[in-house]
């Protein structure tokens, strides 16, 4: 107690003062972790000591290393997931061209509505069990008859361009979408059509100046008449399917597409069967058969098909 002022004496207590740690200290955990960093078995890809990596103080410089030393020796590089882009879309899914092909449908029932008698004697001509020369080749109701072969023809034609389009599609998804514009799918199908019947034409206009030539013309009538006949008969037989195949979605329609294919092997096989039934019922000899099938049939076909592969 202070005798003067009478007020009991307080000792001092000296003031806490905390831990911190000074500039040299600081300079001496700095170079102890960069130690521990340069040891060689660290660098080898050992995993750090768990002091020196729980170290929040930053290394006095940065330093080159491999993804082996950072995440060990059995570690490796993977690529980054990349989001697949969209397909293109198919050229059959334009509605143009789907409202063309839901056409030529009605078009087929109206055919087969308004010429139902001679469908049905066509197909009984085929059903016939005596193999005969002529029983493609006959006449059976004048003009009307000739009017059915013709819008048969016509039909077919359009439906060989919508095919077209359907299985370059399906054989070239990718490429082919990418260099025909999607709302050109109609006026390329057209375009197929349109070269079907220059062919057509130019095996017409070489049949025809062969029977001038040989003074055969008969003949060679009955020959054109047998190849619509044929032509009308593998149309009717092979729409149906081939327009629920076109109608498809992309990457199905293979069981379609394999009725198809199947139906018009048929059908050149019958083709094949009565041109030589035809030939051979006019005396004529097979390697004139096999002379027509290359001149007639078979070169313009090459032809087109060179000129579209170039």
């Amino acid at each position: 107690m202070d005798s003067l002022s009478g007020t009991p004496e307080v000792p001092e207590v000296p003031a806490r003062t905390e831990d911190t740690p000074g500039a040299d200290t600081l300079r001496a955990e700095l170079s102890f972790a960069d130690s521990i960093l340069a040891d060689p078995a660290f660098a080898d890809g050992a995993p750090a000591p768990f002091f020196a990596a729980a170290t929040d103080a930053a290394p006095s410089q940065w330093r080159d290393t491999t993804s082996a030393a950072v995440f060990g020796a059995q570690s490796t590089l993977a690529d980054p997931a990349r989001i697949p882009l969209a397909p293109p879309p198919a050229l059959t899914e334009n509605a143009f061209f789907q409202g063309f092909v839901l056409l030529l449908a009605a078009a087929y029932a109206m055919l087969l509505y308004r010429n139902l008698g001679d469908v049905h004697m066509l197909l009984g001509r085929i059903s016939r069990d005596a193999a005969s020369g002529k029983r493609l080749t006959e006449e059976t109701g004048g003009g009307g008859y000739s009017r059915f072969l013709n819008v048969s023809t016509a039909i077919g034609l359009l439906f060989l361009g919508v095919a077209a389009v359907k299985y370059g599609d399906m054989l070239m998804p990718g490429q082919f979408a990418a260099s025909v514009p999607q709302r050109a799918a109609l006026i390329l199908s057209l375009l197929v059509s349109l070269a079907s019947l220059g062919v057509v034409a130019c095996q017409s206009v070489v049949i025809r100046l062969a029977g001038a030539l040989t003074l055969s013309q008969p003949f060679i009538a009955q020959l054109i008449l047998l190849k619509r006949t044929c032509f009308a008969l593998g149309m009717i037989l092979i729409s149906p399917p081939l327009l629920l195949f076109v109608l498809c979605p992309p990457g199905t329609g293979g069981v379609w597409f394999s009725i198809v294919a199947v139906e018009l092997a048929a059908a050149v096989v019958l083709y094949l069967k009565e041109t030589l039934n035809l030939f051979l019922s006019k005396k004529v000899s097979i390697l004139h058969w096999f002379l027509y099938l290359c001149t007639v049939e078979v070169f313009p076909v090459s032809l087109l098909w060179l000129l579209v592969a170039r």
